[in-house]
């Protein structure tokens, strides 16, 4: 393995919960009811395909608004403490880059955001390449995300891995020829719809935390 790209929502930072909550405030407050379940998930897609999904054509004409309260109330959410960084995350990137592995995060969140909050858990320097979602003109489970992340990282998909929390992360990281890892720690739980050709949708490995992922990895470097 030459390089593993990361996901960052429910991977490296615990912020699924979060993020669902302030989903639904944001969307309240314009007049949307939904569920939290609902919103669980869709979590690992794009703002846009959240919205949609959960509001249609009429909460797309909407989104900029959703988008600023619920980028506002996630921040907050942040200050209060309630999102951090997974255990093992900082020690099993640091590891792989010990090995001489390039590590990139591909996040479907947008740069202006993802930057800041990579720089809030100071996480961010530990990254070769960062791609977040408004890089792509198609989010997630399309692969373009992961494509340009082994691209900027100088690596071919097929000599990679893809690390993340759900379907969204594991169907497109199959479809390339990436290794893909499921990590399911904490809260989270796979109840994303299938989506795409069923047979792309069981990851070559799943591990129940980013530490039982260094001690796998630890044992094959």
């Amino acid at each position: 393995m030459k390089a593993y790209v990361f996901d960052l929502d429910g991977t490296l930072i615990n912020s699924v919960e979060a993020h669902v909550s302030t989903w639904v405030i944001s969307l309240k407050h314009v007049g949307y009811d939904v569920r939290s379940d609902d919103v669980k998930k869709l979590i690992g897609l794009s703002g846009r395909d959240i919205v949609f999904g959960l509001a249609g054509e009429d909460g797309l004409m909407k989104y900029e608004i959703i988008r600023w309260l619920k980028n506002k109330g996630y921040l907050h959410e942040i200050a209060k403490g309630n999102v951090e960084v997974f255990p093992c995350a900082i020690e099993l990137i640091t590891y792989l880059k010990s090995k001489g592995m390039r590590v990139g995060l591909a996040s479907s969140t947008p740069n202006y955001l993802l930057i800041h909050v990579t720089e809030i858990f100071g996480i961010i320097d530990y990254f070769d390449v960062i791609v977040g979602g408004d890089e792509v003109e198609h989010g997630k489970p399309h692969p373009e995300i992961f494509l340009r992340a082994f691209s900027k990282l100088g690596v071919r998909p097929c000599d990679g891995a893809v690390v993340g929390d759900t379907l969204y992360d594991v169907i497109p990281a199959n479809k390339i020829g990436a290794f893909s890892i499921l990590v399911q720690q904490g809260s989270n739980t796979l109840t994303q719809h299938v989506v795409g050709n069923q047979e792309y949708s069981s990851p070559l490995l799943k591990v129940s935390s980013l530490c039982e992922l260094l001690e796998v990895v630890r044992t094959h470097t």
